[in-house]
């Protein structure tokens, strides 16, 4: 169990008590702006005054944002205790995962940066406004409009929680983390990979893949190891990046295995 406030939670809490909206008419700025543009934004961008601290066991700061035309939110994270420490919980675990996210083109986790405030280097991501969680909306036994494209991103959203081994939302532990845009597509993002990455060769035991969207399978079979090693050993170690490598190997045999026993058409989809 996170013995920590999430990123997740706190916009939970901000909608729930007093701007909890189930119009949702207000276009978020992550679906307005490109990938690319809200990366320079978060890295440019100045810091207003009034940050807010969130968060227990770890260091992190709800911050304005502004380029002096508009103001946006971002979550700065500073804890950085990388294995092998005995309590894992690193701002570099989320980088690393937006990195992964970028690879495969799943575009499921928010758009963080690397950067430093007051002296102190963290990771700082786009605050998702007007969602809500995956807890609350079976809590609240809310539906989507289309349920078979829902079920779909959780699916692809299972392929990559065994890729980061992320104390799984299988189990619903991490159901806070998962953040849903209640909008025409119900857009989900996760988010809060400061406990990834175990250096564990093998798929999380709860979570079982059964399914895949064409275009992630692909992805991984494209996905060049040394590129993993290259670009992802600024925040990993060599025993994480090597697990990470396995899981990406069984991931694939898995679904190949699927694929040969079911049929493509019952294990792809687009």
């Amino acid at each position: 169990m996170k013995y920590k406030i999430t990123l997740a939670t706190m916009c939970f809490l901000y909608f729930f008590l007093g701007y909890w909206d189930f119009s949702f008419s207000q276009t978020t700025p992550e679906i307005k702006m490109e990938q690319k543009e809200i990366e320079d934004y978060l890295k440019k961008a100045q810091v207003c005054p009034g940050k807010q601290r969130v968060g227990r066991r770890t260091e992190a700061w709800l911050l304005c944002l502004t380029d002096g035309k508009v103001e946006r939110r971002g979550f700065f994270r500073v804890t950085n205790r990388t294995r092998p420490h005995p309590i894992p919980d690193s701002y570099k675990y989320d980088l690393a995962a937006y990195e992964l996210n970028k690879f495969l083109d799943l575009n499921i986790v928010p758009p963080t940066v690397e950067r430093e405030v007051e002296g102190r280097k963290g990771s700082l991501a786009l605050l998702i406004e007007k969602a809500i969680t995956e807890e609350a909306r079976r809590n609240n036994n809310i539906e989507p409009p289309d349920s078979e494209r829902f079920k779909d991103s959780l699916e692809e959203l299972t392929v990559f929680e065994n890729l980061t081994y992320s104390n799984s939302y299988c189990a619903e532990r991490d159901l806070p983390d998962i953040l849903i845009i209640r909008k025409e597509n119900w857009k989900i993002w996760r988010v809060d990979f400061s406990e990834a990455f175990d250096p564990y060769p093998e798929l999380i035991p709860e979570c079982h893949i059964t399914r895949c969207s064409k275009k992630l399978y692909q992805n991984l079979l494209k996905l060049d190891d040394e590129i993993i090693k290259t670009k992802l050993s600024l925040y990993l170690n060599d025993a994480e990046i090597s697990a990470l490598l396995e899981r990406k190997k069984i991931i694939i045999e898995k679904i190949k295995k699927l694929i040969a026993e079911k049929g493509e058409e019952a294990v792809l989809f687009s």
